[in-house]
């Protein structure tokens, strides 16, 4: 992969797709930005649209951001997605002060993590037909959350399918050629991101970093075998999405990218390569990742947790979960989870031990990590009680989310519970920073089938 700080070529004169990665990374900020919403103008108008999440107090910078360039407006979901094709270009310039620029000195992306990235993306792409398909990739990964695709959907099938989650929305939306720009990739291209997208609606990168999924959801990998170019895509792919997720915030750098959550997705890529060559079961690579998570607090003073104490992997899990990274906050989630009233730890103990299957099908939490990360966040001033309190009552509603009292019916083994709504309306409101407990009366979110036999 060529530094662009050392070659500047002259600017193609021709749309996204058909210039070379040089040309493209050549160009300004400004000018990158309206060369994708030239190419991408009906995709970037869905992303308008789509619900987001955002930390309730932050300092912008003070350039305008990618939408506001576009727009004259912010769009939280257009920063991202936009911010995600600047990292690129500081991905293949080999821009790594840039990268990390306002990360915290302590948590910063290590100079050799980065260019362990620069050598997946040199590996990745090859050719300008493999740096198109990336960018179509990255401008696509979220219009699943525009409520209108759905509903387009809806007009054109006659299924609704909103319950689903974003990902299995925008399968299900591109097979059915409502996403008209793949249809500009090569025929092997379009494949390779349709099969990663099949990948990423039942396993989620992300969501392996943080044990949120089930441990069933890692055998759909026996399909990636012999399919290495489409596997190396979507992980590029999620790399990018991750490294953007602040873009809304900070638009100057990749700022969610710190050390922490590139160990956790570098533990993804071993998992997931060691999973498709069958050198690991899925749950023999899914225990690798609590595994992993644990080693690196106990590095940092936390005390031993054994894999096959189902009561110490529940807490394994849930350190995942919460992305806890630190020792404090590893103590704070030991000692809330040491007094937990009987009954919770025993439930909590059961369902995050469930690999899922048709005899008890297992809970995919979705936005559950978001909730323990809002519920004890580290860098809002709290007390010590005030951050028990509220770990205790996320901890008590999990424990509702994760159990089914009902068996549905069929062949299902994973289900889907989506907390979005939950996150949004209740641990993110004053009434629950005020008084935690207010969750204790807020309704499990609805049942929706993510995996079946």
């Amino acid at each position: 992969m060529r530094s662009m700080a050392q070659s500047h070529p002259s600017l193609s004169t021709g749309q996204v797709h058909s210039m070379s990665p040089d040309s493209f990374f050549a160009v300004d900020d400004e000018k990158l930005v309206r060369l994708i919403h030239d190419e991408f103008p009906d995709e970037l108008n869905r992303l308008t649209r789509a619900y987001s999440i955002r930390d309730q107090d932050f300092t912008p910078p003070s350039t305008p951001s990618p939408s506001y360039i576009l727009y004259g407006k912010d769009y939280d979901e257009v920063n991202r997605t936009l911010v995600s094709v600047l990292a690129l270009r500081w991905i293949y310039n080999g821009q790594y002060e840039t990268f990390v620029e306002t990360q915290p000195e302590h948590l910063r992306l290590k100079r050799e993590s980065f260019n362990w990235i620069r050598e997946i993306f040199a590996k990745g792409i090859t050719s300008p037909a493999d740096f198109h398909a990336l960018i179509t990739s990255i401008v696509v990964n979220d219009l699943g959350k525009d409520p209108q695709l759905a509903a387009d959907y809806h007009d054109k099938m006659g299924e609704d399918i909103s319950d689903l989650n974003h990902d299995m929305i925008l399968l299900k939306a591109v097979k059915d050629g409502l996403v008209q720009s793949l249809d500009r990739l090569t025929p092997e291209h379009k494949a390779n991101v349709i099969l990663g997208m099949e990948l990423g609606s039942e396993f989620n990168f992300g969501q392996l970093a943080q044990a949120e999924n089930a441990p069933f959801c890692l055998s759909i990998l026996a399909k990636m075998a012999g399919k290495e170019r489409a596997f190396e895509q979507r992980f590029m792919e999620q790399l990018l999405d991750i490294a953007g997720a602040s873009g809304h915030m900070d638009w100057t750098c990749a700022k969610k990218l710190i050390e922490p959550i590139f160990e956790a997705y570098h533990n993804v890529y071993d998992v997931a390569n060691a999973v498709i060559s069958s050198v690991l079961g899925w749950h023999d690579g899914y225990d690798l990742i609590l595994i992993r998570r644990t080693e690196m607090l106990h590095a940092k003073g936390f005390r031993a947790l054994d894999i096959d104490n189902p009561r110490e992997r529940a807490l394994m899990r849930l350190l995942c979960m919460g992305g806890v990274a630190d020792l404090e906050t590893a103590e704070l989630y030991d000692t809330v989870w040491k007094d937990l009233d009987d009954s919770t730890k025993a439930s909590l103990i059961h369902t995050l031990n469930l690999d899922g299957s048709v005899t008890e099908p297992a809970v995919q939490p979705t936005y559950m990590p978001a909730l323990l990360a809002q519920g004890v966040d580290p860098t809002r001033p709290r007390s010590r009680f005030e951050k028990e309190a509220s770990l205790r009552a996320i901890l008590r509603y999990c424990s509702r989310v994760m159990r089914i009292t009902d068996k549905p019916d069929g062949q299902v083994i994973v289900i889907e519970r989506n907390a979005l709504w939950v996150l949004q309306h209740v641990v993110l409101s004053p009434e629950f920073k005020a008084d935690p407990s207010v969750l204790e009366t807020t309704d499990v979110p609805k049942s929706v089938v993510a995996m079946t036999r």
